[in-house]
């Protein structure tokens, strides 16, 4: 019988089952909250049933909230209101699950009496993603299942973790024969673990249950736990406001009675859901969701399944390994075959680095270092679908690789260069094939960071766009098409940001300061230490390389000064600051030698608060994000902030840096730049006409 358009229950050798069936993910969508509602009333109220089934067709058990709902009015039945329906049903409810069980359908799975599960199956409560807490019994269920100690693990990180593990939540585990190595999550599952779920549930039709929230939470954990997690969160999570909420909500579940601490949840989940926190996360998630969807689909169907990389050094081997890790096929080249070993080894030491920290099985780690292998002859790469460039950064390094993989790569192959400033436009012309040539900029540590530029030329095919950016997401990384530019969008507006902490550094301020002000601020790392990281000498050849965006003298003085006097970072031992033993420290060298380029160009030193820092780091790089968006290098705000926020340490809790011009009030944010160009009288503070329209 049908309760709903997106739910039905079935009577089945006494076991009521309600069956949800809403593609894609069973989100928990008003059509579903109250077509499960109709069938506990009902499954309860028949004679004929003597337990309760919650199960999901397709792929997956209910993966969370339906977004499509996001920001509307809520309508009747609410999600909690549903929860308890189930935890005081009378007669047992066993939930069946399988492929990922996520927020709101793990707190429903926590509130069923019973849990049979697939093995493979993932749980999780991502909520702290979208600056929320679970909000229907999440903080106060999972502790009861779980304990206290993993329950702040899993509710404040957000990650999902294998059922299998879990061994105290699951009463019954099924196997589809694989011993769950399946890559992916089956529709089959679904019709295998409603019917284990149904045996199961005939089992305990006349057992005398416990209700969840009757649960005794185990005792084994430290008193002062909560504090340190606070600490800790404190650091790891600087300035959200949601992880800080979920222990508090959990340390109300060892102190209070359960319906007080269920009320405390729910306030704390209402004040993190109103919070501008939340709000840019929120906004965050679907400027990522756009991003990666947003370009024109191909219509051709032939997909990349070979790939290239041209460079064994550190970022190429990251990328290899990157491919490797999705299974694709990978021929790594070097101009020489002790290169290639030298490559090769590099990936190996990779992946037994993974294997160490338990990141990848020995399984894993063979299979994709089977996957990988290496040449020197061009000739060897005829057939391959995509090669990726990852070469010294020199044009004309670059434009002789790919004349060379013109000559030999069958037409349809995609050449795609990692370039991270390079006119892709000029290096296109080195071949017969400029609409097979793109971008595919990836981060560093290429298998590790989560965005790709995906670079379209002015002869770029759709198709060739189509291809890559399926294949990023492939990846598991976040892909966002961009235009050609002096390093594109994210770097672009880098030299922005790293432009005003090195006149910060000519006006007085220490690098420390500079950091320090960034990170309280919420970025991953300061910008000086970042560049120390990078190697100072990589935007200084850059800058080199290409025509200068800005022709004054004080444009990135500093580290101008630092390359100089061969001061390259980390990898020198000295650079922004001194480092010993791999520990930073400041070092007074740094600011004589910026002071006596200062002084040459008139600059006096002075105080300069952490404010004016912050304030002017951000505004150069929404000014910068503009006149992007004038140029149409970016194709929107959407774009550029989802690049600062998965490639730049962008703190996600203020959505990306167009987002937060927008939510501190635009018209604020021109007036302050256009005070700095007044007061610096520099080219580069210019206000874009884009501003007001971002």
């Amino acid at each position: 019988m049908f309760l709903s358009d997106t739910v039905n229950l079935v009577i089945e050798d006494g076991v009521g089952v309600i069956r949800v069936n809403n593609p894609p993910v069973n989100a928990l969508s008003h059509s579903v909250r109250s077509g499960i509602l109709a069938g506990l009333e009902q499954a309860n109220a028949n004679p004929d049933i003597s337990a309760i089934v919650i199960g999901c067709d397709g792929n997956t058990f209910i993966a969370g909230a339906d977004i499509k709902e996001f920001g509307q009015m809520p309508k009747t039945p609410h999600l909690p209101d549903v929860l308890q329906a189930i935890r005081n049903s009378v007669k047992p409810v066993t939930a069946a699950l399988h492929g990922t069980v996520l927020g709101g359908g793990f707190e429903l799975a926590l509130s069923c009496h019973y849990r049979v599960a697939m093995i493979g199956t993932k749980v999780g409560l991502p909520e702290v993603n979208l600056g929320l807490i679970p909000g229907a019994s999440g903080t106060q269920l999972l502790p009861r299942y779980v304990g206290v100690e993993k329950a702040l693990s899993m509710i404040t990180s957000g990650k999902m973790v294998s059922t299998d593990s879990l061994t105290d939540l699951i009463d019954m585990k099924v196997d589809d024969g694989r011993l769950g190595q399946a890559s992916s999550p089956l529709p089959e599952h679904a019709s295998l673990v409603n019917q284990a779920s149904i045996l199961f549930s005939q089992s305990t039709a006349n057992d005398v249950f416990v209700a969840p929230d009757k649960r005794d939470i185990p005792d084994s954990f430290e008193e002062n736990i909560f504090e340190s997690w606070r600490k800790k969160l404190a650091q790891k999570a600087k300035g959200q406001l949601a992880p800080q909420r979920a222990i508090d909500a959990i340390e109300a579940t060892t102190k209070l009675p359960f319906n007080e601490a269920l009320a405390l949840e729910r306030t704390l989940f209402l004040a993190c859901r109103d919070s501008e926190q939340s709000s840019a996360m929120r906004y965050a998630f679907f400027a990522e969701k756009q991003a990666a969807s947003g370009h024109a689909k191909s219509t051709s169907s032939d997909d990349i399944q070979s790939v290239a990389v041209i460079g064994a050094g550190t970022m190429g081997a990251g990328i290899a390994i990157a491919f490797a890790n999705s299974g694709y096929s990978v021929t790594l080249v070097e101009t020489n075959e002790d290169l290639c070993v030298l490559g090769l080894e590099r990936i190996r030491h990779q992946y037994q680095k993974m294997y160490d920290q338990g990141r990848v099985s020995e399984a894993q780690k063979e299979h994709a270092l089977s996957l990988i292998s290496g040449t020197s002859d061009y000739g060897n790469l005829a057939n391959i679908d995509l090669v990726v460039e990852a070469a010294f950064e020199k044009m004309s390094v670059k434009k002789i690789i790919f004349s060379s993989l013109d000559a030999v790569c069958k037409p349809s192959t995609i050449f795609a260069t990692n370039t991270s400033y390079l006119d892709i436009d000029e290096i296109a012309t080195s071949t017969t094939r400029p609409e097979q040539v793109i971008g595919m900029h990836f981060f560093s540590p290429a298998n590790v960071m989560k965005l790709v530029e995906v670079v379209k030329t002015r002869s770029t095919s759709e198709q060739a766009v189509s291809a890559v950016m399926k294949t990023a997401k492939r990846l598991g990384k976040v892909p966002v098409c961009v235009g050609v530019g002096f390093g594109f969008v994210g770097n672009r507006m880098y030299a922005a940001y790293g432009r005003e902490a090195n006149m910060l550094l000519l006006e007085g301020a220490s690098p420390e300061q500079i950091d320090s002000a960034m990170e309280s601020w919420g970025m991953a790392m300061g910008p000086l230490a970042v560049n120390d990281m990078s190697g100072i000498d990589i935007a200084y050849k850059a800058r080199r390389e290409y025509p200068p965006i800005y022709d004054d003298p004080a444009y990135f003085l500093a580290a101008d000064t630092m390359v100089e006097h061969g001061r390259l970072g980390r990898k020198t031992g000295v650079g922004f600051y001194r480092y010993e033993n791999g520990k930073k420290t400041n070092d007074p060298t740094t600011m004589a030698l910026i002071a006596i380029e200062a002084e040459r160009l008139g600059i006096e030193a002075r105080r300069i608060s952490d404010e004016e820092i912050q304030n002017r780091l951000v505004l150069a790089l929404v000014n910068e994000g503009a006149n992007l968006l004038e140029k149409g290098i970016a194709r929107n705000s959407e774009d550029i902030d989802t690049i600062w926020l998965n490639g730049y340490g962008f703190p996600r809790f203020r959505g990306g840096p167009m987002y937060y011009a927008k939510a501190t009030g635009i018209n604020n944010t021109i007036e302050s730049i256009n005070y700095l160009y007044r007061e610096t009288n520099k080219a580069w503070w210019q206000p874009s006409e884009k501003l007001e329209t971002i």
